[in-house]
């Protein structure tokens, strides 16, 4: 009995050893990633404190004007092509202040690659961060899903969950969006829980009225509550990772996109 304790714990001990070790082996790989991207100061939309807040899409050219204090906060600039160099698939850079995400948003011919693929192709249980193989590079379509596990250390998409909580959104109204074209923000204006099949969100819609009410639906079983206004000229971007609140739940985050 003592010698298959003993070798319960060691194999227990080295179970443990091991996914320590694939967790570190993740935050190294996008730790180094991220160092190596230059940062450039970032001037729109700051207020006088340095915190970060989303340009009013019905009123941009005052809130352009604010008072700037670009010493209090950077943001990424990503040469694309020299990263698509070293990670081909490589289609945008998503950053949220004060969280582990600030990754690179990958892109494949179908939806599994990157689910369980570091960006360099290394096959890593906390895959990457990436744009669903549907939608266009550029992200220029009505409706945009991009995936992201939840991590147990709090990375890739994790930190999501917050928005479960109406204090968390609205210290969190907006995530960054930085592709090879343009900058955005995503203003968020909705979370819910979704089944990952059956609530999957819609890649298009038949006609403005059906977005518009595919709009007031999300709305209506929200976290939170908010007070940014979604018009049928508007592009979403759906933000999903896992949940396990019941079998095959999925955590799915909604904005708006607005160009910076």
């Amino acid at each position: 009995m003592l010698s298959i304790c003993v070798l319960a714990v060691i194999f227990f001990m080295a179970a443990i050893a091991r996914e320590l070790y694939i967790d570190r082996q993740s935050r190294s790989f996008y730790s180094d990633m991220a160092a190596g991207i230059e940062t450039r100061p970032y001037g729109p939309g700051l207020s006088g404190s340095g915190s970060i807040e989303p340009v009013d899409p019905a009123n941009e050219e005052t809130s352009l004007s604010q008072d700037k204090d670009t010493d209090d906060a950077w943001v990424p600039y990503v040469d694309f092509d020299a990263i698509n160099r070293l990670f081909p698939g490589t289609v945008a850079w998503i950053k949220m202040d004060g969280t582990h995400i600030d990754y690179p948003v990958m892109q494949y011919s179908d939806n599994d690659y990157f689910l369980t693929r570091l960006p360099d192709g290394t096959r890593h249980r906390s895959g990457s961060i990436f744009l669903d193989y549907r939608n266009s590079s550029d992200f220029s379509d009505k409706s945009i899903l991009i995936y992201g596990h939840e991590s147990r250390t709090q990375e890739m998409f994790s930190a999501l969950k917050g928005y479960r909580e109406q204090t968390f959104y609205e210290e969190n109204p907006v995530i960054y969006l930085f592709t090879p074209q343009k900058d955005y923000m995503i203003v968020l204006f909705a979370g819910h829980l979704a089944h990952s099949v059956r609530d999957h969100p819609p890649m298009q819609f038949e006609d403005d009225e059906h977005f518009l009410a595919y709009i007031e639906s999300l709305k209506s079983i929200s976290f939170f509550n908010s007070d940014v206004e979604v018009s049928a000229d508007d592009r979403i971007v759906s933000l999903c990772t896992c949940a396990y609140d019941f079998y095959d739940a999925r955590l799915v985050i909604v904005g708006i996109l607005v160009e910076i």
